[in-house]
């Protein structure tokens, strides 16, 4: 497997609209994808003392955390909107080879930087509401 460059990693977001539009927030400098996955315990008094799970009936959470720049100021009042209005948009996380992870997210966390002499970069967490959806890159 070839590298991946990570500068071509987007984040959308949507607009709520139907059909719904995604305008690209920026490019993430860095990504960190967390996918946790929380079976249920189904260990009876019959299973000898071993522990037994029933791995569809857990929870499954997933969390996406990004640090990057914004493409524009209308990128930046989205992103914003979403946090300071506690807000569960869509978004579509784009990987360099084209695959696609589209869910609903909530921020959990927002934060914006810049120095004088640099561009203002932005730092989230999102965490997954509901299910999501993987498209894989048409080949």
């Amino acid at each position: 497997m070839t590298g991946q460059k990570g500068r071509d990693l987007l984040l959308k977001i949507g607009n709520g609209a139907d059909p719904e539009n995604f305008s690209t927030l920026g490019a993430a400098r860095t990504t960190a994808f967390s996918l946790n996955n929380q079976p249920a315990d189904a260990t009876t008094m019959d299973d000898g003392g071993m522990q037994r799970f029933i791995g569809d009936a857990g929870v499954q959470s997933l969390q996406l955390k990004l640090d990057g720049v914004f493409k524009d100021s209308i990128a930046e009042e989205k992103l914003r909107a979403a946090a300071f209005n506690r807000l569960v948009p869509n978004f579509e996380l784009w990987f360099p080879n084209g695959d696609k992870y589209a869910a609903a997210f909530a921020v959990q966390e927002y934060s914006r930087s810049g120095a004088h002499d640099g561009l203002e970069s932005f730092t989230v967490t999102l965490a997954r509401s509901g299910s999501g959806t993987f498209t894989k890159a048409s080949a």
